[in-house]
């Protein structure tokens, strides 16, 4: 796996909302008085961590290295969480987005390492937890962001990171598994329960239901979100000053209209529903229903589709065209044409 380029760091930090631009946030309950201090915590931390791990990384304690690695990627999704919140392009939010997927693997291997170590007291846990707040605080948040920022390929990556010790306690998420079930995860039948329970088990029944019952739902359970939402992490930030709050939003709702091609025109104002992340996802659509047709079959729907009779097949077609035969030395149409899972391609 190809390692992404060291980020742009003076362009990063010359993100920052400025106190004009802030009026325009948002999220209301995100304050500017806390706004910059938050910004410069996150984005320090990540620079700091980033530039000193390779200085630093063989003769520090896997302890040490576990704690520092976990603390980047919290902060890279809590900073994506506040920026969004800020009012901040999300084409922003989209390339750090791989960023935190890299750094929570390289959090995973020191973390894996570190249960290896005698400091680990032979006792092994999850990267991310999924029967604890680090269900929304890293594996809802990690999934989500990457699904709406058009990276649904690399959910095989993100399910390997989430999978650590929870796989072993067969502890399984009804929610993320049906998420990232469409994407090359081949993980069986999803459970009919959500570790964490409230809010997001309401969002399962969307699932199964007739697509025309489906906005009624979202709206229902966009209504429903924050009393539900009463025993999670981020309820009642807000108060107090707000100084620890990044934003309310219902990223799992985000990313079900998403997936589901749910029309959101009813709840897209909504309070607590991300719709203008939801309308940047809809440039890179999930796959159809029938992601794997032969030639001279109709194309169900307009995006990358490739096929293995050559190294050169991807290409885009549009809903209607008709899937030509390219296998060479055939004498019928009889090249198969399957949905490309990474629809970021330059057209």
């Amino acid at each position: 796996m190809k390692k992404l380029p060291i980020p742009d760091w003076p362009r990063w930090f010359s993100w920052k909302v400025s106190e004009a631009d802030f009026e325009q946030r948002r999220e209301r309950y995100v304050l500017y008085k806390n706004y910059p201090e938050r910004f410069d915590d996150f984005m320090g931390r990540m620079h700091m961590i980033t530039t000193d791990l390779p200085k630093y990384s063989e003769r520090s304690k896997p302890g040490g290295l576990m704690t520092s690695t976990n603390q980047r990627l919290w902060d890279t999704l809590d900073w994506l969480n506040l920026q969004y919140s800020a009012g901040a392009p999300v084409a922003q939010l989209v390339e750090v987005w791989p960023y935190a997927l890299e750094w929570a693997q390289e959090y995973g291997d020191f973390h894996a390492h570190y249960h290896q170590s005698p400091e680990a007291g032979n006792y092994t846990t999850p990267h991310a937890a999924l029967r604890t707040e680090e269900y929304w605080i890293v594996a809802l948040r990690l999934t989500c962001f990457g699904l709406l920022s058009g990276y649904a390929h690399t959910m095989p990556r993100v399910m390997k990171f989430l999978d650590y010790a929870n796989e072993l306690m067969g502890v399984r998420d009804g929610l993320l598994e049906r998420l990232v079930g469409p994407f090359g995860t081949d993980r069986g039948l999803p459970p009919d329960s959500c570790t964490r329970h409230l809010p997001y088990r309401k969002l399962l029944k969307v699932f199964s239901v007739a697509p025309a019952k489906r906005p009624e739902m979202l709206e229902t359970y966009l209504d429903e979100w924050y009393h539900a939402s009463r025993r999670e992490p981020y309820i009642d930030q807000h108060e107090e000053g707000g100084y620890t709050h990044y934003g309310y939003w219902s990223w799992e709702a985000a990313a079900v209209t998403w997936l589901l091609r749910i029309d959101d025109s009813s709840y897209r104002d909504m309070p607590f529903y991300p719709k203008d992340w939801v309308d940047y996802a809809r440039q890179y659509p999930p796959p159809p229903i029938e992601s794997t047709l032969y030639s001279g079959q109709t194309c169900p729907q307009g995006g990358f589709w490739w096929s293995d009779a050559s190294h050169q097949s991807l290409r885009r077609f549009e809903a209607g065209d008709i899937f030509p035969d390219i296998a060479s030395g055939t004498a019928r149409g009889i090249t198969v044409w399957r949905w490309a899972l990474d629809q970021r391609q330059e057209g």
